[in-house]
């Protein structure tokens, strides 16, 4: 008997040398007696800003993009990401986004297992679909695979059922989506050159932590060369305090 789901879904592309600079992969963790309030929450959402679905990427206006951070930050759910800068992948090691990706959701996986181990909870993990063959050959190797081998550190003793949905048939995948494209938009820079973390900002307190630590539990980068310089962050973001230039003035 399972006492919570593990919805996973992606933000950006993981084509190494092409598509988007970041790369995230999120599992969101929703306690089963959490789903129906959650799942009323999304419903009042989607009739409040006129959509069908809550994709992220597509709802452009920031005012709506707010609305839906504000709103189910006020649910019960933790979360966490693995990112990867795919500027930054070392291609003779893996020369693919398929070995890629099997390797991020290794490290995804890892953290999953810590949290319901750590919590004595078992997981049913439901995976994001395509509409591809890959939904089926990524579920055969999380089952087969990854979960088996002790070498991974995951302990497959915390899951239990692995299927994959597409967020239109089932809506609780549509937090995912929001949990994953939040935290890729507060890395990745837009057209204007400006990187946007103030919705990921808006879900912080149910980012994962252990030992009161974010930093490799709820947000892994995949290397540790990937994960980005702290000034040339800020210097992406609009909303970032600039330091100021020593000896001026203001009046």
């Amino acid at each position: 008997m399972s006492d919570c789901t593990v919805y996973i879904d992606e933000a950006g592309d993981l084509g190494i040398g092409r598509g988007t600079q970041w790369f995230v992969l999120s599992a969101v963790i929703v306690d089963k007696a959490a789903e129906q309030q959650i799942r009323a929450k999304i419903a009042q959402i989607k009739t409040k800003i006129n959509v069908n679905e809550i994709h992220l990427r597509k709802i452009t206006d920031f005012n709506k993009r707010g609305l839906i951070v504000r709103e189910l930050g006020t649910e019960e759910f933790t979360y966490m990401n693995v990112l990867v800068d795919t500027k930054k992948f070392d291609r003779a090691k893996i020369p693919s986004p398929i070995i890629a990706y099997n390797y991020v959701c290794k490290y995804l996986l890892q953290r999953v297992s810590w949290y319901l181990e750590d919590r004595g909870k078992v997981g049913d993990i439901m995976l994001s679909a395509r509409g591809t063959s890959r939904d089926g050959e990524l579920i055969d190797y999380i089952r087969d695979k990854l979960l088996p081998y002790p070498g991974n550190s995951i302990n497959a003793a915390v899951f239990n059922k692995i299927s994959a949905k597409t967020a239109a048939e089932w809506d609780m995948l549509q937090l995912a989506d929001v949990c994953a494209t939040t935290m890729f938009l507060t890395y990745e820079v837009n057209g204007y050159g400006f990187s946007v973390p103030c919705y990921s900002i808006a879900l912080s307190n149910h980012l994962y932590q252990k030992n009161e630590k974010i930093d490799s539990y709820g947000i892994k980068f995949f290397t540790s060369a990937m994960k980005p310089d702290t000034n040339a962050l800020k210097a992406t973001r609009i909303c970032a305090k600039k330091e100021r230039t020593p000896g001026t003035t203001t009046t």
